[in-house]
């Protein structure tokens, strides 16, 4: 059976398309729409201020009102008067969101029911019960009468309108429904019905696109949405948009003025007016929130209604499509970012799209009131990142688990050329230790049994770190075994392998190196150095010294170089450390480092032990002298004890 082959980044590409899916599901089904609503709240908050209508005002039933007239409901007969006063100052119109459904007192009732019929001004409210069923005609059906004018008023008045509030699921008013449907007829609400009168549009007239619009006229579509509703485009906090007035200075300025006396409002103003009158005392039942304030009284509601239709501020969520779209678009150009961008790079270019989108968001808002989600894009922006960076983390993680396998069969095929166990000498005390500072290294060592019975040993150190470092040790050890293996000399043995090495190396590599003779009798020792460290030498009956032969140059730099031998007589007791830099630059945590002096008092303290104690004690000290902090080289230490 074929192989099937992904294309690359396959895993990607499908999590771009499956997250938004996911999203576009979550949205669909309103799962996260909570979330949505506070970002358009934090919208409508942080907008400029919008434009107003002065054609609108309200009028209060306040506490002031409430104190000097008594406790709610009040008498109908001041309602009554203020129809008179407004009608008598020439307002448009008057809208009450009061409901006026049972009878009170038969003389304020009466009053009340010929002032309305007079004035031929009057919009009086009526409250449905809406069907819980799930909607099925254009706008919402409603299947009871809760609450209705009195039969007297129901033909005094201009018109009757059903005051139904949309309540969203944070429990926020957002919305307003146009139109109910109650036993086929239809309902306007009755502010809009007031602005129909005003601009000469009989509601009967209105053509209806679902999910789209209501056209008023050639120049005034109202968008709605697939349940008959308009965004209500709310001008600002309570107290702050619309021109205020308190029901009691109205009807107190009215006897004033027939009285000869200054008038608290000067009723001028309210002369072709749209007049609201509505309850907005405190702790009263018709606070409700709304998204600029928790408690918002719902004449204000009605104002803002009308305010958005006459000033044509229609705020218009876009469509599902749009939105696809633009899940689709965020989600590819976190993909690219995440997959092509080095990591901060990536992290800015993740964050400018994040708060980019915040900001073209909030724009569209403010100055267009275009209202594109906000939430479910930042859900996928966010998941998408996430998802990409995890997913490169595990790629990256799995790239460092088999580099880390690679590495450690490097170690021990590098340790494979590295004698683990130095050979046991009759006359000679012979240890070693190497720790690279990472899986491999560039520290090298090695030991050599002569045709003429002298014993050779070895130590050197690759320039660099490292993988490189440890294949041009592997060379090294192998071109040293060649050359130590035909001949005795250990001059003759450097100066051959550096010429070699000079002659083949092409990396730009170089490696420092000590090598050292005992002769057969174990009287004399043989020293050449090529650039590498001192050696520690500390005689029985001697103070601790640096030893090493002159002129050294590292081998593999170039060819022809001199190289010499010092001898140097020894004697039983005598000690001879050979090292690589890791131990005398070994840091502390103050960047201190041990250095050759430490390096020699632990020799002279450890000197009457072992080879083996000798090494350990100085890996000791170099332990407790760095402690916590890295280990940046390769340690080697070498112990040569003569018995």
């Amino acid at each position: 059976m074929p192989k099937i082959k992904f294309p690359k980044n396959f895993l990607k590409i499908s999590i771009a398309i499956i997250i938004p899916v996911l999203v576009i599901f979550a949205s669909y089904f309103k799962a996260f729409e909570t979330f949505e609503l506070a970002t358009l709240d934090l919208r409508f908050k942080l907008r400029p201020p919008q434009k107003i209508t002065d054609k609108i005002i309200i009028i209060e039933i306040a506490e002031d009102t409430l104190n000097k007239i008594g406790q709610w409901p009040i008498d109908r007969q001041f309602h009554a008067a203020l129809i008179d006063v407004l009608t008598a100052c020439g307002v448009e119109c008057v809208i009450f969101d009061i409901l006026f459904s049972t009878k009170s007192n038969p003389n304020s009732d009466a009053l009340f029911v010929e002032s309305v019929k007079k004035s031929k001004k009057v919009y009086l409210p009526i409250a449905l019960r809406l069907s819980e069923e799930k909607q099925k005609t254009i706008f919402p059906r409603a299947t009871k009468i809760e609450s209705e004018p009195m039969p007297e008023l129901l033909d005094t008045a201009r018109g009757i309108g059903h005051i139904n509030a949309v309540t969203d699921i944070d429990g926020k008013r957002r919305r307003s429904s146009l139109f109910i449907d109650y036993k086929k007829d239809i309902i306007p609400h009755i502010s809009f019905l007031a602005l129909c009168d005003s601009l000469g549009v009989a509601v009967k007239d209105i053509s209806v696109e679902r999910g789209r619009y209501l056209q008023l006229k050639p120049d005034l579509r109202v968008p709605i949405d697939s349940y008959g509703r308009m965004l209500i485009n709310y001008a600002g906090y309570w107290g702050q948009a619309f021109r205020h007035y308190s029901f009691i200075d109205i009807l107190t300025s009215y006897r004033d003025l027939n009285m000869g006396k200054a008038p608290v409002v000067d009723l001028n103003e309210l002369k072709g007016k749209i007049c609201l009158v509505g309850l907005t005392a405190v702790a009263t039942h018709d606070l409700n929130p709304i998204p600029l304030q928790e408690r918002y009284p719902m004449v204000g509601l009605h104002a803002n209604l009308l305010n958005t239709i006459l000033v044509k501020s229609f705020i218009v969520r876009v469509g599902p499509v749009v939105n696809l779209l633009i899940l689709f678009l965020l989600s590819a150009l976190v993909v690219l970012a995440v997959s092509k961008l080095k990591p901060i790079l990536e992290i800015l270019a993740a964050f400018s799209i994040f708060f980019g989108f915040i900001t073209v968001s909030f724009a569209l808002f403010a100055f267009l009131n275009i209202w594109i989600d906000l939430f479910y894009p930042l859900l996928l922006v966010s998941g998408v990142y996430i998802f990409c960076t995890f997913q490169q983390y595990i790629t990256e993680q799995n790239k460092r688990v088999m580099m880390q396998r690679d590495l450690d069969i490097a170690q021990k095929i590098q340790q494979s050329f590295l004698k683990q166990a130095p050979p046991e000498k009759e006359h000679l005390d012979i240890a070693v230790k190497m720790i690279a500072a990472k899986s491999v290294g560039g520290d090298l060592y090695d030991f050599v049994e002569n045709e003429d019975k002298s014993f050779g040993l070895m130590v050197g150190d690759v320039s660099g770190k490292g993988v490189p470092a440890a294949l041009f040790m592997a060379m090294t050890v192998s071109n040293f075994r060649f050359h130590s293996k035909t001949e005795c000399d250990p001059l003759k043995v450097v100066t051959e392998l550096n010429d070699q090495m000079s002659t083949e190396a092409t990396s730009g590599l170089f490696v420092t190196l000590t090598y050292i003779v005992v002769d057969s009798k174990t009287t004399q020792l043989s020293v050449v150095d090529a650039g590498h460290l001192p050696i520690v030498y500390s005689g029985k009956d001697k103070e601790t010294t640096l030893i090493t032969a002159t002129g050294g140059m590292a081998l593999g730099v170039m060819d022809g170089i001199e190289f010499h031998k010092n001898r140097i007589t020894v004697n039983p007791g005598d000690v001879f450390v050979l090292y690589s830099d890791g131990v005398t630059e070994t840091r502390n945590m103050r960047k201190e480092e041990f250095g050759d002096t430490r390096l020699k008092e632990v020799v002279s303290k450890y000197k009457e032990k072992s080879a083996k104690e000798i090494t350990d004690s100085i890996y000791d000290e170099l332990m407790q002298f760095r402690k916590n902090a890295p280990q940046h080289d390769d340690i080697t230490i070498m112990v040569l004890k003569i018995k």
